[in-house]
């Protein structure tokens, strides 16, 4: 039986919360230049641009409606890097995923690995993510380890219907949360330990549809952040109770139908290393969310910094779908924690320094913090106008954050990349990236699948995968 995974557990499971969809032609590796890109503010007149930007074709499409989920990073403190690929037709689903490495920060690679090319499946159960030995996390001085986070999905019944149904309010699968760790710099990786912010059984290998363990400690787990204080924090989007007369004719849409009553909010895992135990110890910050009103699809696909001055910044997805984009409009949110994550602020939308107030679609973004300069920027979409749900993805943006006043630095945004009506259909997609810093050239690389490029529909996945690689201007 083919290997058929969620494309969220192929992100969470291979490189740090981020997926990314590449098509590429036998998995071949190399790139195919095209004229370089450098973009700077919309306006000119304004200061010198801050950020270059070459943008490569790193692997076409294999095949007319089908790409190729890809993801990259670096694996532990050095030059080895892991790649991870796997062919993607249709949302939230990736088939025969294959990894290779590389030691000498991208100059050669191994050969290919298959990855689990046999499904998981016990009676009419499909297990997707869970303990593996790829992917990474970021590495804790205190206990020499790396921590990596660790999704788990448990599907009834056939995959593809079951993903399908969720969409109509039916929901036939579990989500969990776990984490791993690793010795020897993630050469290797240990057993999967569950997290939990309720009473609820393990999970038993042996009964993936035990009933309680299906519905309790339900969780959307997030990125995990090493503090200056020495603990370590992992993010996750779990239901928080919550019901009020204005809200309860708003549309519900998953996750924030995880259980009746509730909406998907947020909570912090903070753990504090015991060396008796070989382990963590954890608590729990106190959850926070907020109205469907808010966000149709609650706190979602949490990306936690820590600032300069000790603070710690979650930037947060949420969604309007199902309302009137004018009146309910999509913002991007977050929430600020004074005492390394045990409580959060009342979550507000991001806005710029000036004050202004900006549209953002429900899609994943980041947060980097460069070495060169030491300033911390904020990568996803912003859009001229009111935005609907997940769309429009597009343009991509770089953008300083005020680590004082919690805003975006306006004059410093620079786009990374954007539809061109001539060529993009309107369907385009630039979400969905990995990214981190070049351990030696210190520029950001980032690899986005350019979904919709060529239409609509099954078109969709007829789309080509790109390396954007962004240096920074010191003159």
């Amino acid at each position: 039986m083919k290997k058929i995974t969620t494309r969220r557990s192929f992100l969470t499971n291979s490189i740090k919360l981020s997926l990314l969809s590449v098509a590429g032609s036998c998995f071949s590796p190399g790139l195919i230049k095209i004229p370089a890109l450098s973009f700077i503010n919309q306006k000119k007149g304004k200061k010198p641009v801050i950020w270059s930007v070459k943008k490569e074709l790193y692997a076409p499409s294999p095949e007319p409606e089908a790409g190729i989920s890809l993801s990259m990073n670096y694996v532990g403190r050095g030059l080895r890097r892991e790649e991870i690929r796997a062919i993607i037709k249709s949302s939230d689903w990736v088939e025969k995923p294959k990894k290779r490495t590389s030691n000498d920060n991208g100059r050669t690679w191994s050969d290919w690995i298959i990855i689990d090319e046999n499904s998981k499946v016990q009676g009419d159960y499909t297990l997707s993510g869970g303990e593996r030995q790829d992917g990474t996390g970021p590495y804790d001085p205190v206990s020499k380890r790396l921590v990596k986070p660790v999704f788990q999905r448990i599907i009834k019944g056939k995959p593809e219907v079951a993903m399908a149904e969720i969409w109509k309010g039916i929901r036939l699968f579990s989500d969990h949360g776990f984490y791993q760790l690793s010795e020897d710099d993630g050469l290797t990786w240990g057993k999967a330990f569950m997290l939990k912010y309720e009473e609820g059984p393990d999970f038993d290998n042996e009964n993936w549809g035990e009933e309680k363990f299906f519905r309790t400690n339900e969780m959307y787990i997030g990125n995990a952040e090493i503090l200056q204080n020495g603990t370590v924090i992992i993010t996750a989007t779990i239901p928080v109770p919550f019901m009020d007369e204005e809200d309860k004719n708003m549309p519900s849409i998953f996750p924030n139908n995880y259980r009746e009553g509730c909406v998907a909010g947020a909570i912090c895992f903070i753990g504090c290393w015991k060396d008796s135990l070989k382990n963590y110890t954890w608590q729990l910050s106190k959850p926070f969310s907020v109205p469907r009103r808010i966000s149709t699809r609650g706190l979602d696909e949490l990306h936690i910094s820590e600032l300069k001055n000790g603070k710690l910044l979650m930037i947060i997805r949420g969604s309007n779908t199902g309302l009137d984009p004018v009146k309910y409009p999509g913002r991007r949110w977050y929430s600020i924690s004074e005492d390394g994550g045990f409580n959060w602020s009342e979550v507000k939308d991001m806005r710029y320094d000036s004050g202004e107030s900006f549209y953002s679609p429900a899609a994943i973004s980041s947060t980097i913090r460069s070495s060169i300069n030491g300033k911390l920027y904020w990568i996803g979409n912003i859009s001229e106008d009111p935005v609907n749900g997940n769309s429009p993805r597009y343009p991509l943006l770089i953008i300083e954050i005020d680590e004082e006043n919690i805003c975006f630095k306006k004059d410093t945004a620079v786009t990374i990349d954007d539809r061109d009506p001539l060529h993009d259909s309107e369907f385009l997609q630039l979400s969905n990236f990995s990214i981190f810093e070049n351990r030696e050239t210190n520029d950001i690389e980032i690899y986005l699948l350019r979904l919709g490029e060529n239409g609509g529909g099954a078109d969709i996945w007829t789309a080509g995968t790109y390396k954007y690689t962004l240096s920074l201007n010191t003159d």
